[in-house]
Order: C-alpha cells, then sequence, then structure tokens
C-alpha cells in the first residue's frame, strides 16, 4: 500500500514539473505577438522587446513604429508619414487617401487581388527607394490615380504588372502623376498604355526615370497619352512595343508636349505626321517609333516628318482584261506599289502618289506584253521610278448590228458582194468599244485603223427564196448574227438583144427534126423560144427552099425575169440529100447529093491494122485477133460523129472460122467497149456514128481450160522432182534393205 502511494506521488511530481515548463516556454512568444499587433518603437519611456518586422511607419514627428504584418503598418499609415517596407510584402488593393510617402527600401509590394496593387483617391503619393541596391518594386496591379489624386515617383520599379489600360500607372481625368526617378517596366496592358495611361483631363510630367519595355495589345506601349505632357531632364521613354513594332509614347490628336531641355531619349508615334512638341531639347531627344518618319524641328516645334522616299518596286496582278484601248489609269486596280524611304523602310502608302506613262517613244498599247512606267513621288517632292509590265489581249466581239441602205440592184441570182456595197456592220467588243466589221480581215482593220482586229462578218442566205420581191439575209460575226431585208429585182429581157441564128438543113428529107432553140441557142435563162414557118404546116414534107421563121419568146420563171418586145424572125433553108454507095475494094466511098445545090463528097475507110498495134487485152476468155480503123472524111474535112448512124461491113480473117466472135471498139485512153454486131459468112455488119475509131475483132480461146491443164501439168512436175529428190537421198539405205542376188 505503501509502495502504491510513493508511486502516485512520484507520477504527481513529473506531471508538475512538465506543466510548468510549457509555461515558461510559451510565455515570451504570447508577448511578443502582443507587442507587434499594438506596435512598437523609440520614445521616451525607453526601447520596448523587439520582433521581426514587415514594415515600419515613420511619423511626421520623427517617431516611428515598426508592424509584423502589412495591413498593420498601412492602417497606422497617416497624413505625412512614411511607410516603409522591411521585406517583400503582398496586400489587396492598397487604398491611398492622404499625401504620404512609400518607401520601397529595396523590397517588392505585390498586389493579390485582380485590381491595382495601389490606388491614390486622394493626397499625394510619393514612392521611393532608399536603398543602395535600388531593388524595391511596385508589383501585381500598378498604381492608379484617381480625380484630384497625384502620384509623385522618385524610386524603385513599378514592374510586372498587368492591367486593362495603363498596365504600370493609371491616371484618370483630373489625376497628375510626376515621375522624377524609378523605372516603369515590364508591364503589359490587354488594351493602352502598356507601362502609363493618360486619360484626357490627366497631366504626367517626367524629369527623370525610366519607361522601358513595356507594351500593349493596342496603342501606346510605353505611355499613351491622352491628357497633357511635360518632359524635360533625362527623362528616356524606349524599348517600349505595340504587337512586337516600337510604340513608346502614343500622343493623342491635337496633343502637344511640352519639352525643356530634355536630354534623354523619347520615341515618339502620332495618329499621322505633324507637329507633336514645342520646347528645347538639350540631347537625343525625341526619335521616330515607325521608320517611316523622321523627326523635324523648327523654331522649337517638332514635328514627324515622313522620311524620304528613294525608291518604288511595283507588281501587277490584273483584275480584269487589258486591251489597247485600255485607259492607263485602269491598271491601278490590279497594282500593288510599295515605296522605300531612306530608312530602308516602306514608304508611308497613304502619301505615296504616282503616275503611269508608257515607255519615251512607245504610243499605245500593243497586244502582247507591254512595259508600263511608274513615277512615284514623295510628300515632299522626291521622285522614284520603276516599270511593271501588262499583258494585254486583242478585244473579243460581243455582238453585232447591221444597217442595210439598199441602192442598187439586186437579183435572185446576184453575189452577196453587191449587197456588200450598201451594207454597215459594227461590231460591239468586250472592251466597250463598237467598230466596222468588214468581209476580210484585212478590210476590218482598215475600216477600225486598228491592226489587232480581225474580226469579219459573213452574208448568209438565199435570194432565191424571195417572196414577192422581198428577202431576209443574214449577217454573221463570232457567235453573233443580225438580219436584213433586201429588195429583189426582176431581170428585164429585151427579145431584141436576143441573138438570132439562119439555119441550114442539109440532110432533111421527110420530117424535120429542129429543137426549139435551134435558131436561138444562146437564151437568157428563164426565157423559152417557140418557132414557126412561116407559110408551112409544121416541118413535115417540106420541099427544098428557102423558109422565113417566126420566133416567140415567153417567161418561164415570172418571179425572177420579165420579158419585153415581140417576135424575132430567122430562115430556113432545107436541102433533100441522098447517099449512095459508089464502091466496094476494101474500103467504101459514098457520095451526098443534095437536090439543087452542090453535091459533097463523103470518103470511109475500112482498114487493117493489126500488124501496127498491139493485141488488145479483153475479159473473159477473149482474145483479140484482128484490129480494124474507120475513118471518114468530109472533102477532106475529118468526121468524127455522125448526127444519123450509118451501117458498116468489116471483113475478119479466115482464123474466125468456126468460132466465137465478139467486137469491140477502143476508146482513146486503151479501154474498150463491146459493141452489138451481126455476123455474115465472113464479114462484120454494125451500126456506129463514130467514124474516126479502132475496133477488136476478138474470139473465146478458151483460156479457162488452158490453165487448168497448165495447173495440173505443173503440180505434176512438182511431185516427180520431190519424188526423185527423196529417192536419191534415200537411194543406200534402199539398196540395203534390197534381197540380194546370190546367183
Amino acid at each position: 500500500m505503501r509502495t502504491e502511494r510513493k508511486r502516485l506521488a512520484i507520477f504527481i511530481l513529473i506531471f508538475t514539473a512538465l506543466l510548468g515548463a510549457v509555461v515558461l516556454l510559451t510565455a515570451p512568444k504570447l508577448s511578443a505577438a502582443a507587442a507587434a499587433e499594438e506596435g512598437y518603437g523609440v520614445d521616451a519611456a525607453g526601447i520596448a522587446p523587439r520582433a521581426v518586422a514587415v514594415a515600419r511607419v515613420e511619423r511626421a514627428d520623427g517617431s516611428y513604429a515598426e508592424y509584423a504584418t502589412f495591413s498593420a503598418a498601412a492602417a497606422a499609415w497617416e497624413e505625412g508619414s512614411t511607410l516603409e517596407l522591411q521585406q517583400d510584402a503582398s496586400t489587396e488593393t492598397l487604398m491611398v487617401a492622404v499625401s504620404c510617402t512609400l518607401d520601397l527600401n529595396g523590397y517588392t509590394l505585390e498586389g493579390t487581388s485582380e485590381g491595382r496593387t495601389i490606388r491614390v483617391t486622394a493626397g499625394t503619393l510619393t514612392v521611393n527607394d532608399t536603398t543602395s541596391q535600388r531593388g524595391g518594386e511596385i508589383a501585381g496591379g500598378g498604381v492608379r490615380v484617381e480625380r484630384g489624386a497625384s502620384l509623385v515617383l522618385m524610386g524603385g520599379y513599378i514592374t510586372d504588372n498587368s492591367a486593362e489600360d495603363g498596365a504600370g500607372v493609371y491616371v484618370s481625368d483630373g489625376g497628375s502623376f510626376l515621375m522624377t526617378g524609378g523605372d516603369i517596366m515590364g508591364n503589359t496592358a490587354k488594351g493602352n498604355g502598356g507601362g502609363v495611361y493618360l486619360s484626357g483631363g490627366a497631366s504626367f510630367t517626367m524629369q527623370g526615370g525610366r519607361i522601358i519595355n513595356n507594351s500593349a495589345a493596342e496603342i501606346g506601349g510605353g505611355v499613351y497619352a491622352g491628357g497633357e505632357v511635360t518632359l524635360s531632364g533625362g527623362a528616356r521613354i524606349t524599348g517600349n512595343t505595340v504587337g512586337g513594332a516600337a510604340e513608346n509614347l502614343y500622343l493623342a490628336a491635337d496633343k502637344l508636349i511640352t519639352v525643356s531641355s530634355l536630354s534623354g531619349q523619347v520615341g515618339i508615334t502620332l495618329p499621322e505626321r505633324g507637329e507633336f512638341a514645342t520646347g528645347t531639347v538639350a540631347g537625343t531627344g525625341f526619335t521616330s517609333d515607325s521608320p517611316a518618319y523622321n523627326v523635324s524641328s523648327s523654331g522649337g516645334i517638332y514635328s514627324l516628318v515622313l522620311s524620304p522616299l528613294k525608291s518604288v518596286a511595283a507588281q501587277y496582278v490584273p483584275t480584269e482584261n487589258v486591251y489597247p484601248t485600255t485607259s492607263l489609269e485602269a491598271l491601278r486596280s490590279g497594282l500593288t506599289v510599295i515605296g522605300t524611304n531612306e530608312n530602308d523602310a516602306q514608304y508611308l502608302p497613304s502619301a505615296l502618289r504616282y503616275e503611269l506613262s508608257l515607255p519615251e517613244g512607245v504610243d499605245a498599247l500593243t497586244v502582247g506584253s507591254n512595259e508600263i512606267v511608274l513615277t512615284a513621288t514623295g510628300a515632299g517632292g522626291e521622285q522614284a521610278e520603276t516599270m511593271f509590265s501588262a499583258e494585254v489581249i486583242a478585244p473579243s466581239l460581243i455582238s453585232i448590228a447591221a444597217e442595210y441602205d439598199q441602192k442598187a440592184k439586186v437579183y435572185f441570182d446576184s453575189s452577196f458582194d453587191v449587197l456588200a456595197a450598201d451594207l454597215t456592220v459594227t461590231g460591239t467588243f468586250n472592251d466597250g468599244i463598237s467598230r466596222p466589221l468588214g468581209r476580210t480581215a484585212e478590210e476590218t482593220q482598215a475600216l477600225s485603223g486598228e491592226e489587232y482586229i480581225t474580226s469579219v462578218y459573213a452574208i448568209t442566205g438565199d435570194l432565191a427564196a424571195h417572196a414577192d420581191g422581198v428577202v431576209n439575209v443574214s449577217v454573221q460575226a463570232g457567235g453573233s448574227s443580225a438580219s436584213i431585208v433586201v429588195n429583189i429585182s426582176r431581170h428585164v429581157v429585151d427579145t431584141a438583144e436576143i441573138p438570132v441564128e439562119n439555119v441550114t438543113e442539109v440532110e432533111g428529107q421527110g420530117a424535120l427534126e429542129l429543137p426549139a432553140d435551134a435558131f436561138t441557142p444562146d437564151l437568157p435563162a428563164g426565157v423559152e423560144p417557140a418557132f414557126e414557118i412561116v407559110g408551112a404546116d409544121g416541118l413535115t414534107g417540106l420541099p427544098a427552099g428557102e423558109y422565113e421563121v417566126e420566133i416567140s419568146f415567153r417567161v418561164t420563171d415570172e418571179k425572177n425575169y420579165e420579158l419585153v418586145g415581140g417576135t424575132r424572125t430567122a430562115t430556113l433553108i432545107v436541102n433533100h440529100a441522098f447517099l449512095t454507095q459508089t464502091g466496094e475494094d476494101g474500103s467504101l466511098s459514098y457520095t451526098v447529093e443534095r437536090e439543087g445545090g452542090i453535091p459533097l463528097s463523103w470518103e470511109l475507110a475500112i482498114e487493117d491494122v493489126t500488124e501496127s498495134v498491139s493485141a488488145l487485152k479483153l475479159e473473159d476468155g477473149m482474145e483479140s485477133r484482128q484490129i480494124i480503123s474507120i475513118s471518114l472524111r468530109d472533102g477532106g474535112r475529118i468526121v468524127t460523129e455522125l448526127d444519123t448512124p450509118i451501117t458498116v461491113r468489116i471483113r475478119i480473117d479466115d482464123f474466125f472460122e468456126g468460132k466465137d466472135v465478139a467486137l469491140y471498139r477502143i476508146a482513146d485512153d486503151g479501154s474498150h467497149i463491146a459493141v452489138e454486131c451481126t455476123r455474115d459468112g465472113d464479114h462484120l455488119v454494125f451500126t456506129t456514128s463514130s467514124v474516126q475509131a479502132q475496133y477488136a475483132v476478138a474470139y473465146n480461146a478458151g483460156f479457162g481450160v488452158y490453165l487448168t491443164l497448165t495447173i495440173v501439168f505443173g503440180v505434176l512436175c512438182v511431185a516427180g522432182a520431190v519424188l526423185l529428190i527423196w529417192y536419191f537421198k534415200h537411194k543406200k539405205k534402199l539398196d540395203m534393205t534390197m534381197p540380194k542376188n546370190e546367183g
């Protein structure tokens, strides 16, 4: 029992000792936290126990307090006091409504809200960095200065901030911003003013420091100056961009910068070239953000002027067809002109003026490739020249119009040439010009005066298809056509102008056979004659003698012919002739006697010329054997054809006795024509009107039988030859196989 009490006592003592140790260890920390929460510092009573501070606030009377949290320090930050960072701190949007100072002291104050890091609503906030390292920063959301408030930047960095406008510093209408030192850098605006944004009624005075390496998505990579700007001393605004292009200080329209002894460098961008500053510049001063401009100064006024034009280039891509008649000004629609200035940058396109002309000595555009001269003029009157090529094509015909002012008479059988004399054809081309057309390319070119126009028209139709003297004729060119009306006249035939011949009938006996145009062989088309013998009843049984013939005419085509005049007369002489045979001895002689006239002598010669003429090749197994020549002379004149056929008898060779005989007339080209004939003993009798010809007498030679026998004989000879060759080739073997005679 005593042992258990001892154990309980020992346990209570140990527990009590441990509890005392815990109280002793935690008491100092609780005391320090309470002191930090209330603030601590140096005063007349002495120094309180210290802890690690985030910031301290120095009052106007020189006293100060250090705070473990930034929010506590900010709450104690009052008019005229200075808040000094003791380490990096973060904060929701810090609202400043009194005139006070922020000493970054080499540390970073970073905003944690989506809004601004610092918002100055009243008074003046002065930002500085008193450390020698100069590393103090305001980051996260930058600074916004409201109406009636001011910001003074003497040192430190406003950097790594992001906002819609004025990512580094946003100065509202009625607010002001003085920058004597420090850097605004590395800030990004989603809209305008990557470093600083000045509203329309805001003011910005920059006497030193730098605004560098900021960017904006729209306007003013470094500064968007919609308010009043004053620059002096070593102020520097460089290295800022919009979309990768330099844009440092963008000065809104109708604004002027006041400058006084500016020794720093400021890049300028304007909505358009012109004046941007007044005052004096001691050093580099202003530069143009765009290489398209240069900075010009005159009488204390600074302006952006275009860098002078140095060269020009042109590229032509046609937007429509170019014709020889196309105006050079029309080429502008397909032309891209790029000027280069003395900074080797693109010349401002809107300030570039140019004119187009043809090379010296060239009067007009021609079909094919043409060189065009482009002379460009810059804003200062400087000029540059280049050339480009344009492909010119000949215009194409779209439609035609035809006007026919008929003056000449046109007949149903007239040539279309007679229409062309009174016809005007005009073509409309796709270059918008109408031109006269001809029936040949040369005629069109002569009419239009343009050698590249080759369109021609053609006339189609049927003048004979007219009705009541009117017919429509088509005029065609290309794929277009027009119609004209043509009046058709009738041919006037005067019978007095028809030539009439007298007719002598030499062999007339019994009924005469005279054609209707026997007395008028050369009649105009559409006219038909008829004749009547005066005092005779037709042409049958006319005695030999002289007769008067009355010829009448009529029109067979009244639509196209008109007949004037009366009947005509002619003379018909009728002679009765008799042909009598006067001899036969291998050649025949005939005598023609005329009743009441001088007799004419016909000599008909029949000769065998077989020996002097090659045998004729004939078909169907016929073979020529004898060639007979027949000729007829009339008083020494050779007669080739007779109006009335005569009967001829020729003697044939005894060879033909018992054979089938045929007769062929040999034509001049060597061909032959079968002639019908009859056989009378050793004569052949036939009728002919060709009395200057050769005839072949032929017989059936049985050529088919001879050919068959020849083929059979040839086959037997070939078979025998083959058999002999085989025998001699195998003779030795045959001898060995034959039984030997052992007798």
